[in-house]
C-alpha cells in the first residue's frame, strides 16, 4: 500500500499585483509608490493601505524590475578568474565593501581557466548591469565595441590593454620592476633573475621592463629568467630551473608575485640547501599576509589594493553618471617593503 506523501510546493512570489489587490488600488499606484516616482501624488490614505497590504503579503520589490524601468539597476559587474590570489581576493573584498557604501550591488561573474571573456562578458550585459569592473582580465576590442553598443561603461583594473579605448586602474608595475632593480644593485646584487607569470600578462611585461631597464641604468642585464604561472607551484619549478646544475647561480630573484616567492624559497632551501638571504636574496610582489609570516618576512611590493579599488569605482561611475571625453588610464605606485630576504653585500 502506497503512503500519502507530503510535497512541499513552491510558495508562490508576491507580486505587486497581489499588493494592488489587497489595497484596493492599481497595480500601476503600487509600482509608483516603491519606485519612488518623481511628479506623482498619493494620498495618505492609499500610501498607508498600500503599506499595509505589503507588510502582510511581505511584499518585497525587485530591485531588478525597478532598475529596468528607472533604466538604471544599481549592479556592477565584476569579471574574475584565479581565486586562490589572495590579491584577487582582497580586492573583490573591497570592490564589494565600497560599492555597498553607494548603494550598489555587485555581480560576480567568474572566469574559470579553460573560459573565455566572451563566455562570461555577455550575460552581464544581459543583467544590463550599470558598469562592469574586469579584474586582471585582457579586454578585446571586439568586446569593448560590445559594451559600448551596450552603453555599459567598462573599466580594467590591475591589467590595461594597449590600444583600446577602455579606462583602466593598474599599478605602476614598470616604476615597480624599476626600483627593485635599483634596490638589488643597491644593495651590492650583480646576479638577478627573475621569475614572471604569463608572457601574455601586461604585468608581468611591465615588471620586466622596469627591472631591465633599472640594471641597464647599472650596466648590467638579467641574469636569468623563468615564465610560468602566479602561483606557488611556478616558484618551485623556476628553483629547478635556476639551481639545478649551474655552476653559477643568482644572486637575487626577483618574483612575480609573494607566492611564486614562497615556492621558490621554500624549494631553494629544501632540494639545494640554499640560505636565503645569504646565498640568494628574494623580492615579492603583492605583500600578501604570507609575506609577513616569520618563515619568509619577505621583502616585497606592496599593491595599496584599496586606494586602487577607489579610484576605479570613482572612475566608473563618473563614466557612469557623465559623457566622458577621455579615457583614463591611472597608475599607482606600489611601495617597496623591506623585510629581511635581501642581504646587503656590499
Amino acid at each position: 500500500m502506497m503512503k500519502n506523501l507530503d510535497v512541499k510546493q513552491k510558495k508562490k512570489r508576491i507580486s505587486s499585483v497581489d499588493v494592488a489587490r489587497e489595497a484596493g488600488v492599481s497595480q500601476s499606484t503600487v509600482s509608483r509608490v516603491f519606485n519612488n516616482s518623481k511628479g506623482v501624488n498619493v494620498s495618505p490614505d492609499t500610501f498607508k493601505r498600500i503599506m499595509a497590504a505589503a507588510e502582510k503579503l511581505n511584499y518585497r520589490p525587485s530591485i531588478l524590475a525597478r532598475g529596468l524601468q528607472q533604466q538604471a539597476t544599481n549592479i556592477i559587474g565584476i569579471v574574475t578568474h584565479n581565486f586562490e590570489s589572495p590579491f584577487q581576493t582582497e580586492s573583490l573584498n573591497c570592490f564589494s565593501r565600497e560599492l555597498q557604501k553607494i548603494g550598489y550591488t555587485t555581480l560576480l561573474l567568474n572566469l574559470s581557466s579553460d573560459a573565455h571573456l566572451d563566455d562570461v562578458l555577455p550575460r552581464a550585459l544581459e543583467y544590463q548591469v550599470d558598469g562592469i569592473v574586469l579584474t586582471s582580465v585582457f579586454l578585446t576590442s571586439h568586446l569593448a565595441d560590445d559594451c559600448r553598443d551596450y552603453n555599459t561603461p567598462v573599466i580594467q583594473y590591475n591589467r590595461y590593454s594597449e590600444n583600446q579605448n577602455v579606462d583602466s586602474v593598474c599599478l605602476d608595475n614598470r616604476m615597480a620592476g624599476e626600483d627593485v632593480a635599483r634596490y638589488l644593485v643597491e644593495t651590492g646584487h650583480r646576479r638577478i633573475a627573475y621569475i614572471s607569470g604569463s608572457n601574455a600578462s601586461s604585468t608581468s611585461r611591465d615588471r620586466r621592463e622596469g627591472l631591465t631597464l633599472g640594471l641597464e641604468k647599472n650596466g648590467l642585464v638579467l641574469f636569468d629568467e623563468f615564465a610560468g604561472g602566479f602561483g606557488y607551484d611556478t616558484g618551485m619549478k623556476a628553483s629547478d630551473k635556476l639551481l639545478a646544475g649551474k655552476e653559477q647561480i643568482p644572486d637575487a630573484v626577483f618574483c612575480i608575485t609573494d607566492k611564486v616567492a614562497a615556492g621558490f624559497i621554500d624549494r631553494a632551501q629544501s632540494a639545494y640547501g640554499i640560505r636565503i638571504p645569504d646565498d640568494i636574496s628574494v623580492v615579492g610582489f603583492d605583500d600578501i599576509e604570507i609575506a609577513s609570516w616569520p618563515r619568509y618576512d619577505l621583502t616585497t611590493v606592496a599593491q595599496p589594493i584599496e586606494k586602487m579599488v577607489k579610484e576605479t569605482i570613482g572612475i566608473l561611475m563618473d563614466s557612469i553618471k557623465y559623457e566622458k571625453r577621455k579615457v583614463s588610464r591611472k597608475l599607482i605606485p606600489g611601495p617597496l617593503v623591506k623585510r629581511s630576504t635581501v642581504k646587503d653585500r656590499r
